[in-house]
This record gives C-alpha cells, structure tokens and sequence, in this order.
C-alpha cells in the first residue's frame, strides 16, 4: 500500500467513524442532515477505492455508473454542508449563495452538464477514477466539473468558518472546530484552482482532497463533542437542582 491509498482509506475510516458517532443523535430526531452528510461523505470515500467501486460499478450495470454516483454524493454533502455551515458561523450571504436562487442555479446547471459530459463520455471498462480516459475532452470537462460545485461552496463558506476560528472570546472547541473545517475547505479551493493551472500536481492530487475530507471531518467531530459535552453539563446542572430540593 502507497502513502496516497493509505490516505484515502484513512479518510474512509474516519468518514465512517464520523458519521457512526452521529447515529444515535439521529435517532433522536438532532442533526440528520449532517449525519446524512456524513454517511454520503463515506460512501463517496469508498467510491474512490476500486474495492468498492469496482463491484459497485457491476452491480449498477458497469459503464463507470459509480463515478456518476460518487460526483452527485459530493454535489449533496457540499450542498448539506454548505447549508449547514453557514448558519453555524452566522453567514447569512454565504447561505444565499448556497441554497439561494444563485446557489440552485449553480447546483442545477452544473448538475445537468455532469450528466450530459458523462452521457457524451465513452466509458466501456470499469476504471476507478476513470484512469486512463483521460485523453477524452467530454471527460476532462466532467473532471472539471466534479470539482467545480465542491470548489464554488468552499469558497461561499470558507471564509466564515475562519473568521469563527478565530473570533476572541469564543468556546475553545468551538474554534478548534471552525478552524479545522476552515482548513479543510480551504483545501478544496486551493485544489480546484491548481487543477485550472497547467500544474503538475503529482501525489498532491491525492493529498489535497482527502486530507481537506480528514479536516472537515474531524472538525464536524469535534462540533458532537461539543453538543455532548454541553448535553452532559445540562443534565449534571438538573440533577444538581433536583438534589438541592427540599424532601416533602
């Protein structure tokens, strides 16, 4: 196993990891979107290992379907948690431009030409990454776009993410969290705009992405931390009240 595969299983596992400790909450009827995100952000991860792509891809008839499924994952957990993040860090204009009319516009139009650079596309053999069609103009243009919608949301968001990182005052794990998730989209836009360059990116072609999937991760993590560390701190403050009650 190469430094890039170990990544790319490490951000799978922690993917998992991050969306199995969110399960109870969603149970209970808290943060479904969210665990949403993260059970599509696992399945995108395995998406990109041809353990699991490869078999997918039989199961749904062959023709890279998979790579089809694994870009709209990525559409909907940029969208989610575009949504999601911009109402954490108080970013109203950030939200508008995610789940406004310039947000779905942006979401369907790049949606649409996916489907229509995927269909133009010839795609016989199962390849995970589409690792040798490269040469094909229909599925540069599809690449492309599989990054762009990623590229556009991060860019929305990133900036409201850091500027709560590092907003005096505020809860410690809070900032922690803003900040990781600041980095990890941060990633994601310095990835999109090194791909727009002539710039031969090697294993950063690897690195960037996942380690910006491992830092947004860890940084929704450390937001249930959060959440559970001030569930226990209610509970622990009415038992208190309960025990200082008079006895009848």
């Amino acid at each position: 196993m190469n430094a890039a595969t170990a990544m790319q299983w490490a951000a799978l596992v922690i993917t998992a990891v991050g969306f199995v400790v969110r399960v109870p909450a969603a149970v209970r009827g808290r943060s479904r979107a969210m665990t949403v995100c993260l059970l599509l952000l696992t399945v995108a991860m395995a998406l990109s290992l041809p353990v699991f792509y490869e078999p997918v891809d039989a199961f749904l008839g062959g023709g890279n379907v998979a790579n089809l499924l694994l870009r709209f994952c990525l559409y909907v957990i940029f969208l989610i948690l575009g949504s999601r993040m911009s109402v954490a860090f108080d970013a109203p204009r950030a939200g508008r431009l995610v789940v406004g009319p310039i947000g779905w516009w942006v979401f369907g139009v790049v949606g649409a030409l996916t489907v229509l650079t995927f269909v133009l596309s010839d795609l016989p053999e199962t390849r995970t990454g589409l690792v040798g069609y490269d040469y094909q103009f229909s599925v540069e243009l599809y690449a492309t776009l599989g990054r762009l919608y990623p590229g556009y949301v991060a860019a929305c968001v990133a900036a409201a993410a850091a500027a709560t990182a590092a907003r005096p005052g505020y809860p410690v794990l809070a900032r922690v969290a803003a900040g990781l998730i600041a980095l990890g989209l941060l990633k994601v836009v310095l990835f999109v705009l090194l791909r727009l360059t002539p710039v031969e990116l090697g294993d950063l072609n690897f690195y960037l992405p996942f380690c910006a999937v491992i830092a947004v991760t860890l940084g929704l993590m450390v937001i249930q931390g959060v959440h559970w560390r001030q569930q226990r701190d209610r509970r622990n403050l009415l038992a208190s009240i309960n025990a200082a009650r008079p006895q009848t």
